[in-house]
């Protein structure tokens, strides 16, 4: 299971240990009639935040606002199969011989199981959301329509195919058309100043309580909040000294750290996880740019075929060489006329526009475009 680090008990044991306030894990297993299993199941149960400023459409901001009076200040709970901290599939696996019917099957049945436990232990389950669906399993989510979840798409996620000829970072930027590659020049002669290196553990627990600081800047930014993780989840996961495939990045300017990264190996991809920015100093020195080059150097240094960069920040990704794909999720409110209400809302909810950018020449981009994304 190395190309799903997501899904690891490493992982999942670091969550355990590091986000005890917000966040809590539910799993299920499938078995088949002799008791073999034949799939594992990870859910999540966290909260659900949005900005005042999210929705374009009146009816939206509408239901936001009658939804936040509603509540008047209680926290309502969302159960999540998948990751509310990682873009795509990464609720399940399960056994080449299971049909993507009874994948829907067995995702609702472990889901009611779990709401149902919850509401013994005094917790109310407000919504049930299973993410995120790429086209390639979008008959998995069809199949959870029966059960009465409605299906919307969100923001695309943002993925970069790595060209298989690209030794080191340079062969990228040679690749790159003479427009888009002096700003990259640019870009990098601008991060110049930042000092980039791999924390050990000394120094993760000593810039530990800047990192949250650094985290929340951009968590705080996004439109659509699922939970908010706990970065002590980094101390049990960062072991620069082992193959593990997690790494971390700091970002420093005059031994101040105004920046770190997170990624994740899996396999051939190159998930990019938890970032932090000092956006005081972002537009002078790059830092976020000089982070997005960086996770190009590494998939190139680790042969990955691609990087999922995530659904955020979408034109500047672009910019650099990633691509849109496509995600769907599925929502489903236990109560029957919540789940109305629903149905009207997520057919105003569309992923969002921006300018698509080709960075690359001719010949390259023809042949970035046969490597498979998802």
């Amino acid at each position: 299971m190395s190309h799903k680090k997501f899904l690891s008990d490493k992982y999942f044991i670091a969550l355990e240990h590091s986000n005890d306030k917000e966040l809590e894990l539910r799993f299920a297993v499938s078995t088949d009639e002799s008791g073999k299993i034949v799939g594992f199941i990870s859910f999540q149960i966290t909260h659900f935040t949005t900005s005042d400023d999210a929705y374009t459409n009146p009816l939206l901001r509408l239901a936001h606002k009658l939804t936040r009076f509603i509540r008047r200040g209680h926290v309502h709970s969302i159960l999540i199969c998948g990751n509310a901290f990682a873009t795509g599939e990464h609720g399940y696996i399960f056994t080449d011989e299971i049909s993507e019917s009874q994948i829907a099957d067995n995702i609702y049945k472990a889901m009611k199981m779990i709401e149902a436990q919850e509401k013994q232990r005094g917790k109310r389950i407000c919504a049930m959301l299973v993410k995120d669906f790429y086209p390639n399993s979008l008959s998995i989510a069809k199949n959870l329509d029966k059960f009465g979840f409605k299906s919307f798409q969100v923001d695309h996620n943002m993925v970069m195919p790595i060209d298989s000829k690209w030794l080191r970072f340079e062969d990228y930027l040679s690749d790159m058309n003479t427009k888009f590659r002096t700003k990259a020049k640019a870009g990098i002669k601008r991060s110049s100043e930042l000092q980039i290196y791999r924390p050990d553990a000394k120094q993760l627990a000593e810039h530990l309580p800047k990192m949250k600081e650094l985290y929340l800047a951009v968590h705080e930014r996004a439109d659509f909040r699922l939970g908010k993780m706990d970065l002590e989840t980094l101390r049990w996961l960062n072991h620069p000294e082992e193959n593990s495939g997690f790494q971390i990045r700091n970002y420093e300017l005059n031994n101040k750290l105004v920046g770190f990264s997170t990624a994740m190996i899996c396999g051939q991809t190159l998930e990019a996880h938890i970032i932090g920015i000092d956006y005081t100093h972002n537009k002078d020195f790059a830092i976020y740019q000089r982070i997005l080059y960086n996770y190009i150097e590494l998939a190139i240094q680790k042969r990955c075929t691609r990087i999922v960069f995530g659904r955020t920040a979408a034109e500047i990704k672009s910019s650099i060489g990633a691509v849109p794909v496509d995600l769907t999720c599925c929502i489903h409110h236990p109560r029957k006329i919540s789940n109305a209400l629903l149905s009207l809302i997520i057919q105003y909810v569309k992923p969002s526009e921006y300018p698509h950018r080709d960075p690359f020449k001719a010949e390259t981009l023809e042949h970035l475009k046969k490597i498979d994304l998802f």
